[in-house]
């Protein structure tokens, strides 16, 4: 008998790791749902037998719709890959706090949103997956880019409770903490010094590569994946900088007053001072 291809649902897969997890699946004959904020035309013309379903993973209500739906069709996933993401640069040269909620809200809730409808399906029994995308950001984050670093940690510290307490459940939590990938998605290369872009380049890998450690864990019992290795120590080295070198990837920014015409203080003046 023909074993039954596996339902895979995947979020944010116009681009980046989200559309290659899509092409994979589909090429291994999966069954694939793509959730997407945007509508793709070319997308969807060129994999007719993908459903796609188009919500904003920050609209808890809007997610909740689409599973309840599943659920009553008989037709919830086996793997949920939750990688829809964003990576604003929110920290320059003020802090955008709008900015840095669409990442939070996008990250973190928009993982945690497909998170909370599944656990409150409890009568279903069958086996579910649930793997979200982290960032090794979270060892040693881009100063620029607070919501994308301060989200990713949080993503990973709550995976590493749900895998805990739902161990015995047919819940299964997994995260992978991904180093630098070759993607067409750029945040903010242009802060920092020429070395930066190309210690990057050195310690990136492909986008197939990633996508086959995705893979591997999705397949495996280990709830986390750190990978690869040689970007994990990369981070954990700057990491260690920060601890030692003042200033060290940390944006090298300073406040300094604004003299008056009076000879008082009138605001204040941000004044880059990298060496």
């Amino acid at each position: 008998m023909d074993q039954v291809p596996q339902h895979i649902l995947i979020t944010g897969t116009t681009s980046g790791i989200g559309r290659k997890l899509l092409e994979y699946y589909h090429a291994h004959g999966e069954r694939v749902t793509a959730v997407n904020r945007r509508v793709d035309e070319r997308l969807e013309a060129h994999y007719p037998s993908v459903q796609f379903k188009y919500v904003d993973v920050r609209d808890a209500k809007a997610v909740d719709t689409l599973l309840n739906e599943l659920t009553r069709a008989g037709d919830l996933p086996d793997l949920l890959v939750l990688n829809a993401g964003v990576n604003r640069v929110d920290n320059d040269p003020t802090l955008s706090l709008d900015e840095f909620r669409q990442a939070m809200e996008t990250n973190l809730f928009g993982a945690l949103n497909f998170v909370a409808p599944l656990i409150a399906l409890a009568a279903n029994s069958r086996p579910i997956r649930i793997l979200a995308v982290s960032s090794m950001t979270i060892y040693a984050g881009n100063p620029f880019c607070l919501g994308y670093s301060a989200s990713k940690k949080v993503l990973t510290y709550c995976f590493h409770a749900l895998a805990q307490m739902y161990a015995k459940t047919h819940l299964k939590f997994q995260w992978i903490v991904l180093g630098f990938v070759n993607t067409d998605i750029t945040s903010s290369g242009d802060k920092f010094p020429k070395v930066m872009s190309w210690v990057k380049t050195l310690f990136s890998v492909s986008e197939d590569k990633a996508i086959s450690a995705i893979v591997k864990l999705a397949r495996s019992s280990r709830c986390c994946l750190i990978y690869p290795w040689k970007t994990f120590f990369l981070f954990q080295g700057v990491r260690l900088a920060q601890l030692l070198i003042p200033g060290f990837y940390r944006g090298r920014k300073q406040l300094v007053p604004m003299p008056s015409s009076g000879g008082g203080v009138k605001g204040m003046e941000r004044v880059d001072t990298k060496r």
